[in-house]
């Protein structure tokens, strides 16, 4: 079965059945709702959510990126024994399009443990302008955002055990907090679910023990998860999708209370693995930094607000994408060249190079 199985499946009360890696997720993807609209009157069960119109449309699961989806998910949840009476107690959202910052967190408590989940990469420009700054920079905004909500969440609910997750971009943030807090005596696991690595070596150097309390999910057919993944072992489930689609978690096999674990990747995964890494290898950190600026800063000119709208009307985008790069100044126009060559040359014979700093 899949995730929507599990949760029609799994009625157990929390108190009876302690919570597992599929809850986590499970609440992984409940970060992607938008909660702003009702954060004054948290804490909120899960069913209460049946009641509040804003929720029975489809703006607050928008950047979910299956809103329709999204929407009967939450459904499943509020109809669950073992969900409806969660409570979220807290949630944040941040989005600052200059800067290039997207974050978002919620803490959902079950009986006496809280699940806090980090968003991943939303559609907005901002959230993936974040995203890229991960191959030039050690640090995002995001994870002192984070930081700053978990010890909020941990000041606020002194007694219950905390688990920390998130997809995607999230379980990169959440892999960063576990090796940065100064106490994480609270933090009961941490799972990172498909999330990137790091540019950096020796994350928990000084602290492997914290490792302990850590679980990384890819699917066999990873690209997101193994970008710069050199900072702890993987494991490897199996998704019913293909290619870049197994990063949609609701594709990933369960059976009972836990995941299909497979011993090895795909072919396509390690290779891609070994075409893209090479790639931002290949390019000094400041030229990563300048094309990151330049695509995003060209991005803000056009019509579309965020890739979903992009690609709805990518036929309308070819001429302005033209034009844009037809505006660049000659360094520009070089850099951009320069950078996309490497990357076709890569897809076709990665080079091995080591990191540069």
């Amino acid at each position: 079965m899949k995730l929507l199985g599990y949760i029609k499946k799994n009625q157990d009360n929390i108190k009876e059945t302690p919570l597992n890696i599929c809850d986590a997720l499970v609440v992984s993807w409940v970060a992607y709702f938008d909660f702003s609209i009702v954060k004054d009157r948290l804490p909120l069960t899960i069913s209460d959510f049946d009641y509040i119109p804003e929720y029975k449309g489809l703006e607050p699961y928008y950047f979910s990126y299956f809103p329709r989806f999204s929407r009967k998910y939450l459904k499943l949840l509020i109809n669950s024994e073992r969900f409806k009476d969660a409570q979220v107690v807290d949630y944040e959202y941040i989005l600052d399009r200059k800067k290039g910052i997207q974050f978002a967190v919620v803490a959902v408590k079950f009986d006496n443990q809280i699940i806090i989940a980090v968003r991943g990469t939303d559609p907005s420009y901002a959230g993936w302008k974040e995203d890229f700054t991960l191959s030039y920079s050690d640090r995002m905004h995001s994870y002192a955002y984070a930081e700053e909500f978990i010890q909020r969440v941990i000041k606020r609910h002194n007694k219950e055990k905390i688990i920390l997750c998130g997809h995607s971009k999230g379980g990169n943030i959440c892999t960063y907090m576990l090796s940065q807090l100064d106490d994480v005596s609270r933090i009961e696991h941490v799972y990172s679910f498909d999330g990137p690595g790091f540019r950096i070596k020796g994350l928990f150097k000084g602290k492997e023990d914290r490792l302990e309390k850590f679980t990384k999910i890819v699917p066999q057919s990873s690209i997101v998860g193994v970008l710069f993944s050199n900072e702890t072992d993987i494991k490897i489930i199996k998704s019913r999708a293909v290619m870049f689609l197994q990063h949609n978690p609701f594709e990933w096999v369960i059976k009972d209370n836990d995941f299909i674990y497979l011993t090895k990747r795909t072919m396509s995964s390690r290779y891609l693995e070994k075409s893209l890494n090479s790639w931002i290898e290949s390019l000094k950190p400041e030229d990563r930094e300048r094309f990151t600026e330049i695509i995003f800063g060209e991005l803000e000119k056009f019509e579309a607000d965020d890739f979903v709208v992009f690609f709805k009307k990518i036929l309308l985008q070819i001429g302005p994408v033209y034009k844009a790069y037809r505006g660049l100044s000659k360094e520009d126009k070089k850099l951009v060249y320069r950078v996309v060559k490497k990357l076709i040359r890569n897809m076709i014979k990665p080079e091995k190079k080591k990191l540069i700093a």
